[in-house]
């Protein structure tokens, strides 16, 4: 067995002049991220010394010592696990306790989740990350023989971090980056073939705690996947992993087959719903306060105008949770907050996300409340744009802020680079902390008696709303929603305009015609279960009521819905 945590860091690292603070520094020229699938090769090779310098820059960030706050072992570390400081960086509050915090609901990681800060916090991550993998590249290059050296140096120059465009119409497999055992790629030693460090990370210390007999990778061949409130483990000498059989091994078959499902009911659907938010607070995160959650009981065809726009869209960070929960798997290191920077994949995921943000990007943080607090912030305190983004430094006196993080052209990169018509939504609004660990809400549409044992393949499904949380005292809603357009087309459900002065009844007959009304309750079927397959009832669930609505896009700007063309169509209550 690894090293524990608490010995880990208590005899083995080195106090942080050995190696100075780690800085955050812009680039200095801006080149673009690109999709990993151009680095690949797929349309073309010109990015191919790039995808090389790549593959051996992350390789080297792994071989640095678990001790080196430059080694992924800590970058990896400071999101979560192992809850202790990086950098030095112990902020103004007291030392994070893992028998008392956790249930008080505080945070043990820097990462902000649930707050205005959680899109913010992930550039100078990323640009930590990227700078890291520069820095490697550029050595690497410095080392290809003469007459390729120039080459080499140039990718390297413009090397910025790939990301993978899990929401485009092809993302219905995981790329060969992310799957491949091995790649023959040109090493300044010529053609070699060399491990994909991209497919997995192996642990040089043991991540989180052992479970009962039976759930740990060393119990394999019958390995079990825990308990989805608890974190896997991962024994020092054991890999990251996507979806694990009961050999420990990758399930990659069972990935597939969900971004095949998943891609156009949840990833697509939530990528489209991200540019209809002109509201930074609804935008940025998957927690909504009582004061700006219950919005009131409007019962009537027509609520206020100002309500609809905003209020009823996913968040950036719900359908990134939802992807997290998809690529991972039940087990999977991406499925669980606290470990899931150790996957590689994580950062590919998170320099999408960040892309989205970008594109999104018009207006500005507002000052919020962080609830459930982060390694350096006690629970409840006020965050805003001036709040320091904790552990990346800007200097060896100041952090990095999301007002110092909003122009991406300063920080030397960019993204190269959205519909139209009457649109359907299941809006559900949620109270967060029922329940401990991941699970998801299921939206099926006509389909009176779906259950957990209902595949996601059915045409009636129309997606879904994840959810990954921790003990909390304090009740924190979460509005997520489910565009459920596509699954009315495939059934035949009306998606015309409803008039509610003319349509709801029959010219020649004078009956009530059946089509023009949406009855919530026999048309929207709510199936809550956890990542294992267990079903739960939605008010076990915290599921507190389910609304549909419709809007209409803007003609001029078809990226956002015009406000008062909303109709509401009834309301079911848990």
């Amino acid at each position: 067995m690894g090293l524990s945590h608490s010995s880990y860091h208590s005899s083995h690292v080195r106090s942080v002049t050995d190696y100075g603070p780690v800085i955050v520094e812009p680039h200095l020229e801006i080149y673009p991220r690109l999709p990993i699938c151009e680095f690949m090769g797929y349309d073309n090779n010109s990015y191919s010394p790039q995808f090389e310098l790549l593959i051996q820059s992350y390789q080297a960030l792994y071989d640095r010592p678990c001790e080196d706050t430059r080694s992924y072992c800590q970058v990896a570390g400071l999101h979560a696990i192992p809850f202790k400081a990086y950098d030095g960086v112990t902020g103004g509050v007291h030392e994070y306790n893992n028998e008392t915090d956790w249930i008080k609901g505080r945070y043990g990681g820097y990462c902000h989740h649930g707050d205005v800060l959680f899109q913010p916090w992930h550039r100078p991550y990323l640009l930590l990350v990227e700078s890291l993998l520069i820095n490697e590249a550029k050595r690497i290059a410095l080392q290809y023989p003469d007459n390729e050296r120039e080459k080499y140096v140039e990718a390297a120059n413009k090397f910025r971090h790939p990301y993978w465009d899990w929401a485009e119409k092809e993302a219905l497999k995981i790329p060969d980056a992310f799957t491949e055992a091995e790649f023959e790629i040109n090493t300044p030693k010529g053609m070699e073939k060399v491990k994909n460090p991209l497919k997995s990370y192996i642990l040089p210390v043991d991540l989180s705690y052992p479970l009962e007999k039976g759930r740990n990778p060393t119990d394999k061949p019958h390995y079990e996947i825990p308990g989805l409130d608890r974190n896997p483990f991962t024994p020092a000498g054991y890999p990251t992993i996507r979806y694990p059989n009961p050999n420990y091994e990758d399930q990659y078959d069972l990935l597939n087959l969900n971004m095949t499902i998943y891609n156009p009911t949840v990833f697509r659907p939530g990528f489209y719903q991200t540019f209809h938010i002109d509201n930074y607070l609804h935008f940025s995160n998957h927690a909504l306060r009582s004061n700006d959650t219950e919005m009131g009981d409007y019962l009537t065809a027509h609520p206020k105008p100002k309500l609809i726009g905003y209020s009823h869209f996913a968040s950036i960070e719900t359908t990134h949770d939802a992807f997290h929960f998809i690529s991972g798997g039940p087990g999977g290191h991406m499925s669980y907050a606290d470990i899931t920077a150790y996957d590689p994949l994580f950062f590919f995921h998170h320099v999408f996300v960040d892309r989205l943000f970008a594109i999104w990007q018009t207006i500005w943080v507002p000052e919020n409340i962080s609830v459930n607090g982060t390694y350096t912030l006690e629970k409840n305190s006020v965050v805003n744009e001036h709040t320091g983004l904790t552990p990346f430094r800007k200097s060896k006196t100041e952090f990095w802020t999301a007002s110092d993080i909003r122009d991406i052209e300063k920080l030397g990169y960019t993204y190269p680079e959205l519909f139209h018509g009457r649109r359907f939504f299941a809006k559900l609004t949620i109270e967060a902390c029922k329940l401990i660990g991941s699970y998801v809400i299921r939206v099926f549409v006509d389909l009176k008696n779906a259950t957990a044992e209902t595949p996601v393949t059915s045409p009636h499904f129309a997606g879904l709303v994840a959810m990954r949380h921790k003990p909390h005292k304090d009740a924190t809603y979460l509005v997520g929603s489910v565009d459920i357009t596509a699954a009315m087309e495939r059934l035949g459900i009306r998606t015309q305009i409803h008039h509610y002065y003319y349509d709801l009844l029959d010219n020649n007959t004078g009956l009530l015609n059946p089509e023009a009304i949406f009855d919530v309750d026999n048309d929207i079927n709510i199936v809550a279960c956890y990542l294992n397959g267990t079903e739960i009832s939605p008010k076990e669930a915290g599921v507190k009521k389910v609304e549909v609505y419709s809007l209409q896009h803007d003609e001029d700007d078809p990226n956002f819905l015009v406000e008062n063309s909303g109709q509401h169509h009834f309301t079911k209550r848990f």
